[in-house]
């Protein structure tokens, strides 16, 4: 019956019929089980892990999450794929608005509220290990809950580093156990591969070749009549040139090459040419060199100009960001060399719809053009293997998995689903299996997960996710900055590969003799000395330029770099591109929101900890079965969590009933009152606005107040036992108390001097009653450490992170608007 009306649903969403294999993932996945789906390009996956947890909502299905975290491995990827889904899902009033996309350019839901999140893999696993690369630091316990009681989907698995993001998923994946229900998606890992991952992550495998009438369904609508096979493949001579591109040109072609210096030269070459039939402005050229609002405009074209009902005539060049995920297609195709996984997901880009043919040119990297070899004197170890990494023709892959795809392919004349499964197999075994024993031998970087929860610093990020070393590029008319202060926040940047940079510097530099009119390289220096360099605030100090003229000090960690307009240009059509003594524009600053105000508005301790727990309740309560439900399995007994969340947030405050805490406080707002307040109300903020009142605040001394955080957990430590009244409740302990102590920050392990009156401690005292718990709480104490009162295994920490955000996103919530919450 659950299958038909899965069938039902599915249909009237889409307005297909799903294929057997994606009722089988529904089944599985409702039923309680975990999914690795093997399944080839273009053949529905996405829509088969969505499909189980829009069912479940619309039908109410409590033991399955009402969260999902749809993750990518290329923002290029996730913009394209939440385009396509947000389109279905408005049109059904149910799931209107229900999705975001958190990528690094799109950042409309940096706390992971909504139902639906699209993020890429690099935002999902960081904001897990509590270092989230959109958030600062004080922040960074806040998204690692989100994950815990969530449906994840992971698109695309096979693209992931081996040793780093991919490792850290699956370790991820085992930590959090039966916490999450979740769904890895692959078209090309190997056979022997998935068979070693069931059993890693205890996850039942579904692959279309268990569905023969799904199998010959899909060959029949793609194979055209009259043509023996769908897409035939020629290993050609030479290299990629435009005029073979142009010769081969029908109505629709892609080209993909590996270095973006390629793509761009092909690019300028195609325009250049005559060009009979097709407008220039659909010669496409897209890569990770352009500014957020060119590459915007460039994928919403392509979908446009390469969707199965355009006629125009289009010709796409571009680095790998297309390879994988995108729903566009084309006639002919012409790509460089890579391994065989790689191979297999551009070929998907080609012949996509049915009926339609492909022809596939691929071609070795004769030579590495001279303008992309680095020559480097240096004897670092690092040094010496970036520069044999850039030096290698088939970068950014792996030279022997380039040149064995070459000689099976040369020997491959036509793809099909069994081909493709069977030259995956025979050349990527060995090295996946290898892969997956360092995988298993370094405990799925599980270790390093717990490292960056007790840190969450992000240079953990190039130990658990990608190992990118890169610069971030700004371009700039110096002429105009040179002796004002300089604000480098104004400027959007260019990610590049540190080591590119660096050789295009080492050229640069080459040729300058350093009189002040050469000036044309500069990292951004401090005005004032003791200050942080903060690019994501307005600094009044602001920056100076110093001038780089040595390639040395890039070798340092510099995340951001501003070179003169005189020796980079920028088009439209290329995208960045080293150009000395070309005119181009100074880069446009960021559209950037005004700095939000901080203002509160006076409310009572008692008012202040109810609005809280009336937001939990209304906001976060009401989604958290799932998670309640499997919290019991995973701590293997029966707990109130709902009564323990909202003890966690009668005594996150607690240290604001000191004395001391209260004095100052009441005397601000006395002091904005202009002496019209009520002396015994208890506080918990007073009415404030950063503008007008700095000079009050410095009156009333709050900005010395006593810090509060602490307090509130070691209270909770001290009378555990009638707080936590569960069997094992030390186990408990630290998290819900290490939730308390890093409410405002992850830096908290201390405790200050406090003492509680008898008027101040009644406000506490009404509270726990008002939730069931009698307890007698530490009225007075010298400060102290709380340091060995941490979380301490695995378990207590994910029990943290869970409670955690729960309290975090409450308290913000209720502070700015504590009457909405105080009515429910």
């Amino acid at each position: 019956m659950e299958k038909n009306n899965i069938n039902i649903f599915t249909t009237a969403l889409t307005g297909f019929a799903p294929y057997q294999y994606q009722l089988k993932v529904a089944e599985f996945l409702l039923g309680g089980k975990n999914v690795i789906l093997a399944v080839p390009t273009g053949a529905g996956k996405t829509w088969a892990s969505i499909i189980p947890f829009l069912y479940a909502r619309q039908n109410g299905i409590i033991n399955f999450p009402q969260k999902m975290i749809y993750s990518l491995p290329l923002r290029t990827l996730a913009n394209s794929i939440y385009s396509d889904v947000t389109e279905m899902l408005d049109k059904n009033h149910e799931f209107k608005e229900l999705a975001s996309i958190h990528t690094g350019e799109y950042k409309n839901d940096e706390h992971f509220e909504k139902d639906i999140i699209f993020s890429t893999i690099d935002q999902t696993l960081s904001s897990f290990l509590c270092f989230p690369l959109s958030l600062s630091k004080r922040q960074a316990n806040i998204n690692a809950g989100a994950l815990i009681g969530s449906y994840l989907v992971f698109d695309e698995f096979h693209l992931l580093d081996p040793k780093l993001s991919m490792a850290t998923t699956l370790g991820t994946l085992r930590t959090l156990g039966t916490l999450c229900r979740f769904c890895i998606m692959t078209a090309t890992l190997s056979e022997k591969y998935i068979n070693e991952l069931k059993s890693a992550i205890n996850a039942e495998v579904v692959t279309i070749d268990d569905f023969p009438e799904d199998v010959a369904k899909i060959n029949s609508l793609k194979v055209p009549e009259g043509k023996e096979f769908k897409k035939i493949v020629t290993v050609a001579e030479g290299t990629i040139n435009a005029k073979t591109i142009l010769r081969h040109h029908t109505r629709k072609t892609i080209v993909i090459c590996n270095r973006v210096e390629k793509v761009q030269q092909l690019y300028n070459d195609i325009v250049a040419s005559d060009l009979p039939g097709i407008e220039k402005s659909n010669i496409i050229c897209l890569h990770s060199r352009f500014f957020d609002e060119d590459r915007k405009k460039k994928e919403k074209d392509l979908k446009r100009l390469f969707g199965n009902d355009n006629e125009e005539s289009t010709i796409l060049i571009s680095t790998q960001v297309i390879e994988a995920g995108m729903d566009i297609s084309c006639e002919t195709m012409h790509v460089e060399i890579s391994p065989i996984n790689s191979f297999l997901q551009r070929a998907g880009r080609c012949a996509r719809w049915g009926n339609q043919f492909g022809e596939i040119y691929v071609y070795d990297i004769l030579e590495l053009v001279e303008r992309e070899k680095l020559e480097i004197e240096t004897t670092d170890k690092e040094e010496l293997a970036q520069i044999r990494a850039i030096n290698n023709k088939y970068l950014p892959y792996d030279k022997s998995l380039c040149e064995e795809t070459l000689t099976y392919l040369k020997d491959t004349p036509h793809l099909d689903q069994d081909i493709s499964q069977r030259l995956v197999d025979d050349i990527l075994s060995i090295k996946e299996l290898k892969d997956y024993s360092l995988i298993v031998q370094d405990d799925f970087n599980r270790s390093k997960i717990r490292k960056s929860w007790k840190t969450c610093e992000k240079n953990n990020y190039s130990q658990t996710i990608r190992d990118i070393q890169s610069i971030e590029v700004a371009i700039i008319d110096y002429e105009l900055e040179k002796g004002r202060t300089f604000l480098p926040y104004r400027y959007q940047t260019i990610g590049l590969y540190k080591w590119s940079f660096i050789k295009w510097v080492k050229e640069i530099l080459a040729e300058k003799n350093f009189d002040d009119e050469d000036d044309v390289i500069f990292i951004p220096e401090k005005n004032s000395e003791s200050a942080i360099i903060d690019f994501d605030t307005n600094d009044k100090d602001g920056f100076t330029l110093k001038v780089v003229r040595n390639i040395d000090i890039l070798k340092k960690c510099y995340d951001i770099v501003f070179v003169d307009k005189s020796i980079f240009k920028y088009t439209h059509g290329a995208g960045l591109e080293l150009g000395a003594g070309t005119s181009c524009s100074p880069l446009k600053p960021f559209d950037t929101k005004e700095k939000e105000i901080i203002e509160y508005k006076k409310d009572t301790f008692w008012q202040h900890n109810k609005a809280i727990i009336g937001c939990y309740e209304q906001i976060f309560k009401q989604k958290l079965q799932f998670a309640f439900n499997q919290l019991n399995e995973y701590w293997g007994e029966n707990i109130d969590w709902d009564k323990l969340i909202k003890a966690m947030i009668c005594l996150h405050d607690y240290g604001k009933l000191n004395i001391e805490w209260q004095k100052k406080m009441k005397l601000l707002q006395k002091l904005k009152a202009n002496g019209n307040y009520n002396a015994e109300e208890v506080l918990a903020h007073t009415d404030f606005n950063e503008l007008t009142d700095k000079e009050i605040e410095k009156q009333s001394g709050t900005k010395n107040k006593p810090p509060h955080a602490g307090i509130g957990a070691f209270a909770l430590i001290e009378s555990a036992a009638d707080i936590i009244a569960v069997d094992r409740y030390e186990y408990l302990l630290n998290s819900i108390s290490t939730a308390i102590l890093k409410h405002h920050g992850t830096d908290t392990t201390t405790y200050s001097d406090f003492e509680i009156s008898d008027n101040n401690y009644l406000q506490i005292d009404s509270l726990l009653e008002s939730i069931g718990i009698k307890t007698k709480l530490k009225r007075k104490g010298r400060g102290g450490h709380l340091i060995n009162s941490l979380p301490s295994n695995t378990g207590e920490w994910v029990i943290y992170l869970f409670f955690v955000r729960i309290l975090r996103l409450s308290d913000q919530k209720a502070t700015m608007n504590f009457e909405v919450y105080l009515k429910h």
